[in-house]
């Protein structure tokens, strides 16, 4: 026994073993004592979650930590399929909880296990405790203040338990692991930094749906936690100061109704990342996105009333929205933030992945709402054929030019804002390169539009249209593309071509 306990695969063979022990826990108290699957589930949320936390203790490689990580994705994901475990499976919505919670802790190994074991631990304590206490404060009110921002009705007064636990935890697992993996903290850093960890992990819990605050939560934590303990002071201001503003901008424009709920509280997460990592020069072509798109959709507003009936969303943007206009934004924000250091000649590589995917949501929201003030029909993109106006992968002239022009705006502030913020020199070759990564990004909207998107027929009035309801019919037919394939996962496919076409104008230019 002392041979086994003494090899990193040794322990593996234990450390699985134990975990299994608990999920069987929660099987017999499910099956036997008739226990709450509720119950049952809360209790291997935290038992497993503070289990994976000795892990930095107990194991020199992080590798047989990985593949446990591993091995319980694709088991609890079987086990979902096909409805085993039901001490931690049986609940009465569907959720990959179980499937998010191992792969949040594979990446937090693979980014702090040698970097800061502290904030692993953290991180995954905060999703172990904050999450289950939530839920249960939540239920355990007779009249609880219930809001929704997705799908899924939240608590206020689950929200708040969800912060103080968060809060708490934060303080005080940096305090004790911190002074145990290196340098010890003073309390009111613990304080400091475990307020605004817990407002950006209550943030994240109150925007998942199906269980992915389990992959939201710590995650997040994490890159609060990184951002905060491992900047310089100045960088620590900034971002604290940030996590703030971003609150008030979401705020403003839920209230001008630009954004929906969702979408301020996406807005609020995503800014705090772009704006709270990047400097200025990051934040200056997405608040130029935000406010030129946002004046053109009220410009036109009464214009492309008779569209509303076509286009799957029009009015406010919600979540969906935001991710998937920013959302290559945001991840391309922090690479740069977090791995500069590692690979500092790669900083503009970053930067134009960035500038690339904005300009592409950029041309794509111009050419759509440029476009509708066309007085001519538009054209397909596969046929060449006149279209009705408003038709998936229709193309106009004004439209097309409209979206070049966006495109060309966020190439031309990316340029100005870079120079003057960092002294970095890009050429007006690059921003032409990157005015056409954007009209591509469009293009490959429309493209995608036209051909795989899902588009329905409404049975009253026979008008093909991006939305599953239409004349109070519900779920009607689907006649062309993927019901999969909606609107949202094309913006995003769109934003994605443009960071990719970014990332390749790097190549070619430097």
């Amino acid at each position: 026994m002392d041979f086994i306990l003494s090899t990193d695969w040794g322990l593996f063979f234990v450390f699985t073993i134990g975990i299994v022990g608990i999920l069987g826990l929660a099987d017999f108290l499910l099956k036997k004592l008739n226990v709450h699957p509720h119950t049952t589930r809360r209790l291997v949320h935290i038992l497993v979650g503070c289990l994976v936390c000795v892990a930095p203790f107990i194991f020199d490689s992080q590798y047989p930590v990985l593949l446990v990580a591993l091995i319980f994705t694709i088991m609890n994901f079987i086990a979902i399929k096909m409805n085993l475990l039901k001490g931690i499976h049986e609940t009465d919505r569907i959720s990959y909880g179980t499937v998010y919670f191992p792969i949040s802790f594979f990446i937090l190994v693979c980014w702090f296990w040698h970097k800061d074991p502290a904030i692993l631990q953290t991180a995954m304590l905060i999703m172990a405790f904050g999450d289950p206490v939530a839920s249960w404060v939540g239920e355990s009110r007779k009249k609880p203040l219930l809001f929704t921002i997705l799908t899924e009705k939240k608590s206020l007064q689950g929200t708040i338990a969800m912060f103080l636990v968060s809060f708490v935890v934060a303080v005080i697992s940096m305090k004790i692991f911190r002074g145990i993996f290196s340098d010890p903290i003073s309390w009111i850093t613990a304080l400091t930094f475990g307020f605004f960890a817990a407002i950006f992990s209550a943030g994240a819990e109150t925007i998942s749906h199906k269980g992915t605050d389990n992959l939201m939560v710590p995650i997040g934590a994490g890159i609060i936690l990184d951002a905060l303990y491992n900047g310089v002071p100045e960088f620590q201001l900034h971002l604290m100061l940030w996590m703030g503003i971003t609150v008030a901008i979401a705020y403003i424009a839920y209230k001008a109704k630009a954004l929906s709920l969702s979408g301020a509280m996406g807005a609020w997460l995503l800014g705090t990342v772009v704006f709270g990592l990047g400097g200025t020069e990051w934040m200056i072509p997405v608040i130029v996105f935000f406010i030129c798109s946002t004046l053109l959709t009220k410009l036109g507003k009464k214009h492309k009333k008779k569209l509303e009936t076509v286009f799957e969303k029009t009015g406010k943007r919600d979540i969906f929205q935001v991710f998937a206009n920013g959302g290559v934004a945001m991840i391309a924000t922090m690479c740069w933030h977090f791995l500069s250091t590692t690979w500092p000649n790669l900083e503009i590589l970053w930067y134009l992945i960035f500038l690339g995917s904005i300009a592409a949501a950029t041309a794509d929201t111009w050419g759509t709402e440029i476009g509708a003030f066309s007085t001519h029909k538009p054209v397909s993109i596969l046929t060449w054929k006149y279209v009705p106006q408003g038709t998936s992968g229709g193309l106009t002239i004004i439209g097309t030019t409209g979206a070049f022009l966006g495109s060309f705006l966020i190439a031309l502030a990316g340029k100005i804002s870079l120079q003057y913020f960092t002294e970095i020199q890009m050429s007006w070759t690059a921003v032409w390169v990157i005015s056409g990564v954007g009209l591509i990004g469009a293009l490959v909207d429309s493209f995608l539009g036209a051909t795989i998107q899902a588009q329905y027929q409404c049975p009253s009035c026979k008008k093909i249209t991006e939305k599953t309801h239409h004349c109070e019919n519900v779920n009607i037919p689907l006649v062309r593309g993927n019901r999969m394939i909606t609107n949202d996962i094309v913006n995003l496919s769109n934003t994605v071509a443009g960071g990719l076409l970014g990332g390749l104008a790097y190549l070619i230019l430097f």
